[in-house]
């Protein structure tokens, strides 16, 4: 891939965190963490045409239950970040990433050799829990090298190719299907697993250098654990990004279901997922361009306002009748466009007080949010009674908390024009 095309930004920080426009990050450094971020994404959503073939396999009795395949990689990819954060901070980013793939693929041949769903389900978090290490490293990466609006900017970029994913994902496993069983969109996921590691072997640059590496004890752990959840500003974003996950993995956990269950839209499930999907990448380039003049706490505030409104309208259309099948594309597409503003904004309000301990910090962001948002996503997946009421309540519930937990850590501040 080229890297003569660039994104202008920084890699030395200012005093005020917004850098120097010291350097220029090249194409390749994008794509290459926005992949370590998105095999997590490819790894859940690549999986959702199979789902029903998943079920047949192992014959469940709860058609509901398919759902498990993705909130069991979700609550490991959650409790891979508390793991590899720590780590990485003491052996570098790099060592630790690969040994996190090293993980990953086992895994990814033990689910899809698993005698049954049980096996098949701790196969799914371990691979979850192993890809962790991709976003947890990645976020770390970024955090090294920038900070600020500057730090935003580039996680916008990152997001952009990771939101990419979800847009095909559906789409290869759909084709993959035609060819062949279930099991082979896991013999895929290995595939771009070697890949992964092929290309950040020769192209990674280690950012995390040996004066810079923390001893990993008990107490170093204690102290940057303590610091990171005592933090107000910390500790009610890393809640905010939690409860504006969840609704979406609620989205992704059960829009098989109501695509294909629902609206019969069997052949154009691809289509209306990765329709919807496109929305993030506007979304992104979006938030790249506004963020460094508006500030992140006016755009992801004013997104999550904007998100409450659009879910309270559907839920009474929902309460009467089932929304036509254009008004539910719209609500999710706005949805999507508004939580993409969101999540690269709360991760760096999240991640901004934290410099030192950059990878534990992530690592506790990761893993709680992450709980937070499958546990959350599940309940309202699991609520799924054949009409969409309960995901577009869903949607509102957990953005008016979202509002709550932001107004809690810092209530003069929101939708100002600050950094």
């Amino acid at each position: 891939m080229p890297t003569s095309a660039a994104i202008p930004t920084t890699d030395r920080r200012s005093s005020t965190g917004q850098g120097t426009n010291a350097e220029r990050v090249g194409v390749e450094f994008i794509a290459l963490l926005g992949l370590m971020m998105g095999i997590t994404a490819l790894s859940v959503d690549i999986m959702l045409p199979a789902l029903p073939q998943i079920e047949e396999h192992y014959k469940l009795d709860n058609i509901n239950d398919q759902q498990l395949v993705i909130v069991s990689y979700m609550l490991g990819f959650g409790l891979g970040q508390l793991i590899f954060g720590p780590f990485s901070d003491r052996f570098g980013r790099k060592p630790v990433l690969f040994f996190g793939m090293s993980i990953y693929m086992g895994a990814t041949i033990a689910a899809v050799t698993a005698v049954n769903f049980e096996l098949h389900l701790i196969g799914r978090l371990i691979q979850g829990a192993a890809g962790g290490a991709g976003r947890v490293i990645a976020v770390a990466i970024v955090r090294d090298r920038f900070a600020g609006r500057a730090m935003a900017r580039v996680m916008s970029f990152v997001m952009m190719i990771f939101i990419m994913i979800p847009v095909v994902a559906p789409a290869i496993g759909a084709g993959l299907l035609l060819f062949g069983p279930w099991q082979w969109t896991f013999w895929f996921l290995l595939g771009v697993a070697v890949i992964l590691v092929v290309w950040m072997s020769f192209r990674l640059v280690e950012t995390r250098p040996e004066e810079k590496r923390t001893a990993l004890t008990f107490g170093t752990l204690r102290s940057a654990a303590a610091a990171t959840v005592t933090n107000r500003q910390t500790l009610c974003y890393m809640v905010t990004v939690g409860l504006t996950l969840a609704p979406l993995l609620a989205y992704i956990a059960t829009s098989q279901q109501i695509f294909v269950g629902l609206y019969r839209i069997d052949a154009w499930f691809p289509v209306a997922f990765g329709g919807v999907a496109l929305c993030t990448i506007a979304a992104s380039l979006t938030n790249a361009r506004l963020v460094q003049t508006q500030g992140m706490r006016r755009m992801s505030h004013g997104a999550i306002l904007a998100l409450l409104i659009l879910a309270l309208l559907l839920s009474v259309t929902a309460v009467f009748d089932q929304p036509p099948l254009f008004l539910l594309l719209a609500f999710l597409g706005a949805s999507f466009f508004a939580v993409s503003l969101c999540f690269p904004n709360f991760n760096a309000l999240a991640m901004e007080p934290h410099g030192a301990i950059v990878g534990t910090a992530s690592s506790i962001v990761g893993f709680t949010s992450t709980v937070i948002g499958s546990l959350i996503g599940w309940a309202i997946g699991m609520a799924y009674d054949g009409t969409v009421l309960p995901l577009t309540l869903g949607f509102a519930a957990c953005a008016a908390g979202s509002i709550i937990t932001i107004l809690l850590a810092e209530p003069n501040r929101f939708m100002k024009k600050t950094v």
